[in-house]
């Protein structure tokens, strides 16, 4: 993999707002920067050109404490953002969050999604659903109980190994 790291990551025009060099990413990743603090790195494959979309982009906080990853399609829009925070030594994974839009001929942002299903779990098997679909009048709730989230953990990264984060596996199954 290779990575381009800056503040933030521009979707719709697939680069980096304010681009870091890999020095400054790291010293925000060892807490050694005032705010802004974290940084978001973009993983791409090594043979990718720089007109391709990474595979995933995420916003670090200092020591990988929190980490969102944003799994996007080749327009660039967002259709999941998983969400780890440290958790004793290790990051849990907490929210993920999943983005459906009109079709998927072009690039959406996320405001122009037709429908946003949230999840948030805890580490003791329990979560809660929520569902915004334009097509229903109210937002939803569920709340789920023995959810298996022994996939959920992730080693905190090390700086620069950032694939473990982006695997889009097993961790994603809908509740229902």
């Amino acid at each position: 993999m290779k990575y381009v790291y800056g503040q933030r990551w521009h979707p719709s025009r697939n680069h980096p707002i304010e681009a870091l060099d890999e020095a400054e990413a790291l010293a925000r990743f060892n807490g050694e920067r005032s705010k802004p603090d974290w940084f978001t790195v973009a993983a791409s494959a090594e043979d990718a050109t720089s007109e391709q979309v990474p595979e995933f982009y995420a916003e670090i906080t200092p020591h990988g404490a929190y980490a969102a990853v944003y799994f996007i399609d080749r327009f660039g829009s967002i259709h999941y953002i998983f969400g780890f925070r440290k958790t004793g030594e290790q990051l849990f994974l907490e929210d993920i969050t999943a983005y459906t839009y009109p079709d998927m001929a072009k690039h959406f942002g996320q405001s122009e999604c037709t429908r946003v299903v949230s999840y948030f779990y805890k580490t003791d098997g329990t979560a809660r659903v929520r569902i915004d679909d334009d097509t229903a009048p109210d937002i939803s709730y569920m709340d789920v109980k023995d959810v298996d989230v022994s996939a959920h953990w992730e080693p905190i990264p090390v700086f620069g190994d950032w694939e473990s984060l982006g695997r889009f596996d097993a961790r994603w199954k809908p509740l229902s």
